[in-house]
């Protein structure tokens, strides 16, 4: 079993939560509430690992928590994802 576990930052806006990895460009998502945001984050961290793993790029440390700053309406959780042994994502790499 291969999970990852990574620091999520969660923005509330007027209408959904926004989430990005500080770790991870490009790696962002969003929910309607916190709970769909917590799920969206999973698989999206899922997809974009998995999409790295595949490609064969590095994978960079995870921050420390006490590292990453924070705004008034943001707060910070750690996502730990699928099992990349078993995850099977919706579309295929390109060649």
């Amino acid at each position: 079993m291969t999970t990852y576990v990574y620091p999520a930052v969660f923005t509330q806006y007027d209408s959904v939560v926004g989430i990005y990895f500080p770790d991870l460009d490009g790696c962002i998502s969003q929910g309607d509430n916190y709970l769909d945001a917590f799920r969206s984050a999973k698989e999206g961290l899922s997809l974009h690992l998995y999409g790295m793993i595949k490609e064969e790029y590095e994978l960079p440390p995870p921050s420390r928590l006490e590292d990453i700053k924070l705004e008034e309406n943001e707060a910070l959780a750690l996502i730990e994802t699928e099992d990349l042994d078993e995850f099977e994502p919706d579309w295929e790499l390109e060649e």
